[in-house]
């Protein structure tokens, strides 16, 4: 019996597919950390969104003054794009004021909310005599001003500034500086729980003259209103990327496992099995020979071996070359893996030699099954239409002896078969 060199198993496409996977896994993460720094740089791009208010019939402009408080100012709409008041403070008022304002909800349910809104810019040409400008967000609660009567009204939440504070005719105000207005609060009786602004309905904005608005002529055009919102507060965008790369991490980490799984799986395979032909090796052949020996010993299994070998196997690589040779050991286990039961495992035990084993089968089944494929192998066209046989030894553990003694006797049978003529099957002799 002749020992056998396995062919090497080809790596250059596993090895190809290897280095693919590690460059898209090399470009995807350089991708990954670019798409994170620039969700790092351009957030306020991603999560504000700018909200422009035009003063305009939809948004109800109007003008505010001390009239309806019993004062004497004059005010006017102004010809100017824009919202335009032109208004002259007289005396007859202890606090004269007069200004512009918009109505986002007259029925003050559903204002705007700028509960999120850190800054809001509005664009005004000012001309008079005051050097103080207020800013009033009316905001509308169930608390108060819902619906309006008598001792109820939308919360003052007010703020006041220089006109220094223009730059380019734009002043840009701070809600964290808003302040609720203590004559709100004393006249409307509200209790101090209430007294923090609130902007979650905002129905209202004014821009008027401030505390120390003096008599003369005064002119507002309110041009425009900019507010700032974020779909997500900056602090939860930080976390989803940081949520982002763990993630990606864990899911790294368990394709690398999966894969090292599978590597792993590869390599056990490898190392049992046969690389020309897929069958067991000599060492696949042995672990199971093992399993089967352990089944014989619980549970009484019988096992039957069938060695096969091709015959005049030097004559075929003589006269039509080693890789023909190949092509017919590979056909031959395919022709034999055809044909037997599932439960029934082959493997190349060296050179043209093969051995099958046959659990749970008695030697008269193991015959069986050797004539079987005996025929088949007689009237098989292999590859090249080359036309072979090969002679089989059979035996069976069947009864307490150990198992190289079952091996001995299979392989003595089989060189009976040969001394014999070929291409035929020889059971073990038997006391």
């Amino acid at each position: 019996m002749k020992p056998v060199a396995l062919l090497p198993v080809s790596s250059t496409a596993p090895r190809r597919l290897g280095l693919r996977f590690k460059w898209r896994s090399e470009f995807s993460l350089v991708l990954i950390v670019l798409l994170s720094l620039a969700a790092v740089q351009f957030s306020d791009l991603v999560l504000r969104k700018v909200h422009v208010i035009v003063p305009g019939p939809q948004f109800g402009p109007h003008l505010i003054s001390d009239r309806s408080n019993g004062g004497n100012t004059i005010i006017r709409l102004g010809p100017s794009p824009g919202l335009e008041a032109l208004c002259s403070l007289r005396e007859g008022n202890p606090y004269p004021y007069c200004g512009v304002g918009l109505n986002f909800d007259p029925r003050r349910l559903h204002g705007r909310d700028l509960s999120q809104v850190r800054r809001l810019r509005l664009w005004l040409d000012y001309q008079g005599p005051a050097s103080m400008l207020r800013v009033q967000l009316r905001n509308a609660s169930a608390a108060y001003g819902i619906p309006q009567t008598a001792d109820q009204a939308p919360k003052y939440n007010q703020i006041e500034f220089t006109v220094d504070s223009f730059q380019d005719g734009m002043v840009e105000l701070e809600l964290a500086n808003f302040t609720v207005a203590n004559w709100w609060m004393l006249h409307f009786h509200i209790p101090p729980h209430l007294s923090r602004p609130e902007f979650d309905n905002i129905v209202a904005l004014e821009v008027s003259t401030g505390t120390d608005a003096r008599l003369g002529d005064y002119r507002f055009v309110l041009h425009k209103v900019e507010y700032e919102t974020q779909w997500l507060s900056t602090e939860h965008w930080y976390l989803v990327i940081m949520s982002a790369w763990l993630a990606l991490a864990l899911g790294y980490l368990l394709l690398r496992l999966i894969r090292l799984q599978k590597r792993g799986q590869q390599l056990a395979q490898m190392a049992t099995t046969d690389a020309l032909t897929g069958a067991f090796n000599r060492k696949g052949l042995e672990g199971v020979l093992q399993q089967a020996l352990t089944d014989w010993r619980k549970h009484q299994h019988p096992l039957g071996l069938v060695l096969i070998d091709i015959d005049h196997f030097k004559a075929v690589n003589d006269t039509h070359g080693h890789q023909a040779g190949d092509r017919v050991l590979a056909g031959l286990t395919e022709l034999v893996r055809q044909h037997v039961r599932g439960q029934d495992l082959l493997g190349r035990w060296g050179g043209e030699e093969f051995l099958l084993v046959c659990r749970d089968t008695h030697l008269p089944q193991a015959l069986a099954i050797a004539e079987k494929l005996r025929a088949l192998v007689a009237g098989h066209h292999f590859a090249g239409d080359l036309r072979i046989t090969a002679s089989f030894g059979v035996a069976a553990m069947d009864s307490e002896r150990p198992l190289d003694q079952v091996f001995a006797a299979a392989d003595a049978a089989l060189y009976s078969a040969k001394a014999v003529g070929r291409n035929r099957v020889v059971a073990e002799k038997r006391n």
